[in-house]
């Protein structure tokens, strides 16, 4: 369904209605839709939705597409059973003016899981002494992570766990050459506020957890998924970015 003016509060909770498992309600002015298997809620003003159409997706369960209007642009919000889609911020609304940033080609869409998947793999591979992540690499992979944070703040979410990873990648490398300067950005600041206080509510209901740093560097430990096995020795393995994720380069053995 189309619309020209505002869309009411019923038209746009009707609309995701038809995409089962997703909790909607309508708090303080504005529609929250809350995915339990993301643990995320977006929160939307209905003047900025300017349509609400049933949308094809790959696992042809129910979706819905939101067309937002943010600004100049109109930019899809797209809402399925399980995840939300959006569109990254481009690295040049985010990096100073004029300043010099390598990225490899960005998604035009990205899902939330991938989001998660992806900037989580990298805080992982971080601490991974067989893998050899070179500078302008991990500056490159860095920036297009924080696109994809950014295009999710800019569609009402509010990823705190996954920028809890993206923060503990950043600060173990300590900075990388090539990171592009980053333009001054409220939602971000308080969005890492958030993260900082997530860390602190951890570490004050798991007094009895050691080994593990509680300051602000400290390894998400929401999604940590401590292994028990012991691997055994190997060769460095080079990664290349494709489309914002680290991918394997194949060995020349």
């Amino acid at each position: 369904m189309a619309y020209n003016g505002r869309m009411q509060f019923f038209e746009l909770t009707e609309a995701l209605s038809e995409v089962p498992g997703v909790e909607v309600a309508v708090r303080r002015g504005l529609v929250s839709v809350h995915i339990p298997a993301l643990g995320d809620t977006a929160r939307l003003d209905p003047d900025e939705v300017m349509s609400a159409e049933p949308v094809f997706v790959p696992t042809r369960l129910p979706a819905v597409q939101l067309d937002l209007r943010l600004g100049h642009e109109i930019l899809p919000l797209i809402v399925t059973v399980d995840d939300f889609v959006f569109t990254p911020v481009y690295a040049d609304d985010l990096v100073e003016k004029g300043a010099y940033r390598k990225l490899p080609a960005m998604p035009n869409l990205i899902s939330y899981s991938e989001m998660h998947r992806d900037v989580r793999a990298l805080g992982k591979a971080i601490d991974d002494a067989t893998l050899d992540l070179d500078p302008e690499t991990l500056a490159a992979t860095l920036l297009a992570h924080r696109c994809f944070l950014a295009g999710a703040v800019r569609a009402g979410l509010w990823p705190v766990r996954v920028a809890a990873w993206w923060e503990y990648a950043n600060a173990r490398v300590g900075g990388p050459v090539g990171l592009a300067p980053l333009r001054a950005d409220p939602d971000w600041d308080d969005l890492m506020a958030d993260v900082t206080e997530a860390r602190r509510q951890t570490a004050q209901h798991a007094p009895q957890a050691t080994g593990r740093p509680t300051q602000a560097t400290a390894r998400p430990t929401q999604t940590a998924e401590p292994s028990t096995q012991t691997a055994a020795p190997q060769q460095a393995t080079r990664f290349r970015i494709s489309e914002g994720s680290l991918q394997p380069i194949p060995s020349e053995d």
